[in-house]
């Protein structure tokens, strides 16, 4: 017989702040940033090795642009490998919605995962995740394109030893399911916020 586990808690800003640091599109904007900024880095290395060759070439001007190109560059690859602008964004989330602030329940069942917090539920079938990445402190449910869709916190659980249960019946659920292309997926337990520096907007 197939077991159903049931989880309760209230969602916390670090919940949120490892959806975001998930996402598919910030992995992007960090390697595009690093490769512009290697790409940039070594233009600039040329001109200045131009320059040492060629004494009469004035190359303070691009030296100067590179330069400039290079520093933004290199602070976007840093901003996007921490976390620390991802907490500032997670704590205006969690302080703007209310129903974020309540007690949530989740019920792992064969069929679905269920999520209910102020009266309402929403019902997830298990064909609309790809997999579930796993941290300290939760699991996040992803969709088949990869986007963190439902987090799991193990603190929700009655108790530790439940911890390796839910896993497996993660594990074992989603192995079961078969993806559904034409059943649009439910909104998700968190908001999903725009992610700065991306080229489209995305609602929450």
């Amino acid at each position: 017989m197939q077991q159903t586990l049931t989880l309760r808690y209230v969602p916390e800003i670090d919940d949120l702040v490892e959806l975001l640091a998930g996402c598919p599109e910030r992995r992007r904007l960090r390697k595009r940033a690093i490769r512009s900024a290697v790409a940039i880095l070594l233009l600039l290395s040329f001109v200045v090795w131009v320059g040492t060759v060629e004494p009469t070439s004035d190359i303070s001007l691009p030296v100067l642009f590179l330069a400039v190109a290079f520093g933004h560059y290199a602070l976007r690859a840093f901003a996007f490998s921490f976390r620390w602008g991802l907490r500032r964004q997670a704590r205006a989330i969690w302080q703007g919605s209310s129903e974020l602030q309540q007690v949530h329940e989740e019920e792992i069942g064969p069929e679905a995962l269920t999520l209910r917090a102020q009266g309402l539920s929403c019902t997830h079938a298990w064909s609309q995740f790809g997999e579930f990445r796993e941290s300290s402190r939760q699991f996040v449910l992803l969709d088949h394109s990869g986007e963190p869709s439902v987090v799991v916190p193990k603190r929700g659980l009655s108790d530790t030893i439940l911890v390796p249960v839910c896993r497996t019946l993660l594990t074992e659920y989603l192995a079961g399911a078969s993806p559904s292309g034409s059943t649009p997926r439910p909104p998700t337990a968190h908001p999903r916020p725009q992610e700065p520096g991306s080229q489209r907007d995305r609602s929450t």
